[in-house]
C-alpha cells in the first residue's frame, strides 16, 4: 500500500499537478475510445466474411451498435477527464466528477448487458459442428453412465 502511494506521488510530481495529469489521462482515454471504435468495425467485418443466417446478422449488427456506443462513451469520458485541466471552480469540478462517475456506471451497465447477450447467443447457437460434437459426446457419456448404474 505504501509503495502505491509513493508511486502515485512520484507520478504527480512528474506531471506537475493533478490537472495536467488529468489532461494526459483524458487524452489517452479519448484515443483508446477511438481505437476501440475501429477495432469493433474490424470485428464486424470479420464476422461477415462467412455466410450467416438472418438471425446471426441481426445479432452481429446489434452487438456492433452496442459496442460502438460504449466506445463513444469511453471517448467522451476521455474528453471529460481532460476537461478537468481547465476547471477551477469547485462546484463545476464536483459536477464534472459526478458526470464522469455516471458515465462510468452507464458503461458498466452496457458492458454487462453485452456480456449477457453474447453469452445467451453462444448458448443458443446450435449450428456449429464443434458444438454438436460436444453435445453428442456428452449424450454418449450420459448413456454409458446410465447403463452402468442399471447394471
Amino acid at each position: 500500500m505504501a509503495d502505491n502511494i509513493l508511486a502515485a506521488t512520484a507520478l504527480l510530481m512528474r506531471a506537475g499537478s493533478a490537472q495536467s495529469l488529468s489532461l494526459g489521462i483524458g487524452l489517452g482515454v479519448l484515443i483508446g475510445g477511438i481505437v476501440l471504435m475501429f477495432s469493433h468495425r474490424r470485428a464486424l467485418d470479420e464476422a461477415f466474411e462467412t455466410p450467416l443466417t438472418d438471425q446471426r446478422i441481426n445479432f452481429e449488427n446489434r452487438k456492433y451498435r452496442r459496442r460502438v456506443f460504449v466506445a463513444g462513451m469511453i471517448a467522451s469520458l476521455g474528453i471529460m477527464i481532460a476537461a478537468i485541466y481547465w476547471v477551477e471552480e469547485p462546484r463545476a469540478f464536483a459536477s464534472l466528477i459526478l458526470i464522469i462517475l455516471g458515465t462510468l456506471m452507464a458503461i458498466l451497465g452496457f458492458a454487462l448487458i453485452d456480456m449477457y447477450s453474447v453469452g445467451l447467443q453462444a448458448l443458443a447457437r446450435t449450428d456449429e459442428p464443434d458444438r454438436k460434437k460436444l453435445i453428442e459426446e456428452y449424450l454418449k457419456k450420459r448413456q454409458q453412465s446410465n447403463s452402468q448404474k442399471d447394471e
